[in-house]
């Protein structure tokens, strides 16, 4: 595998694909939100200069600023959930799922395995479940097993499963270095990275009374 031209690049999502790195995209970073933190405390600065406006007409442009600038770090937020629920959903496929197009005969069987692996209900079931396909030679089953164990937590049944399969290994890896949307902590972290002061002229008023002053028309005022 060639070196990645894009690995110092922070802000640039790659893949290995037919022997070359291509570009998935841009990634917001936290360089990004600081900048538009900075963004709009300076524009904050600058509405405050305005001696034209009044005190209300001030609170009212400070009130747009914020709410673009918050929609924007919204809009960050949501984009990394989407890529990191996009890629854990592609290696979960590539993991247990079909590679390639299946015929009626796979789907058949394929359906069967799923519906017989949501049937299993522990650990110890499921470990019993999937030595069995195993020495059977039954492949979709165990795939299946293993993927329905992944679901549920069972951790024991995926690795015996993964001992068995090595060629999946590194399809797990990354998997497993992806972050659990679900996952709580995770979700504290994003609310902390991708956030915007509220400016003090706002006097920390909820979102939805800063949109209707930003949607305030006044008349006699000039435009900030």
């Amino acid at each position: 595998m060639t070196t990645n031209p894009f690995a110092d690049d922070p802000t640039v999502q790659s893949e290995y694909v037919d022997g070359r790195w291509i570009s998935k995209g841009r990634r917001f970073t936290t360089r990004d939100v600081a900048t538009i933190n900075q963004r709009l405390a300076s524009e904050v600065a600058r509405i405050n200069s305005r001696q034209s406006l009044s005190d209300q007409a001030k609170q009212i442009a400070i009130a747009k600023a914020y709410r673009t600038a918050r929609d924007q770090v919204q809009g960050m937020r949501q984009a990394e959930l989407d890529r990191v629920t996009g890629e854990r959903a592609k290696l979960s496929r590539r993991l247990f799922g079909h590679e390639g197009i299946a015929d009626a005969q796979t789907v058949i069987v394929r359906r069967d395995a799923a519906d017989r692996a949501a049937k299993l209900d522990s650990q110890e079931a499921a470990q019993r479940a999937l030595r069995m396909a195993e020495a059977n030679g039954d492949t979709h089953l165990a795939q299946a097993i293993a993927g329905q164990s992944y679901a549920n937590g069972w951790a024991e049944v995926v690795h015996a499963w993964l001992d068995a399969n090595p060629q999946a290994h590194d399809t797990a890896s990354k998997l497993q270095e992806l972050p659990d949307p679900n996952d709580g902590m995770w979700k504290l972290q994003q609310a902390m990275t991708y956030s915007v002061a509220q400016p003090s002229e706002l006097g920390g008023m909820p979102d939805y009374q800063v949109d209707r002053v930003a949607d305030t028309v006044l008349d006699g005022d000039a435009a900030a």
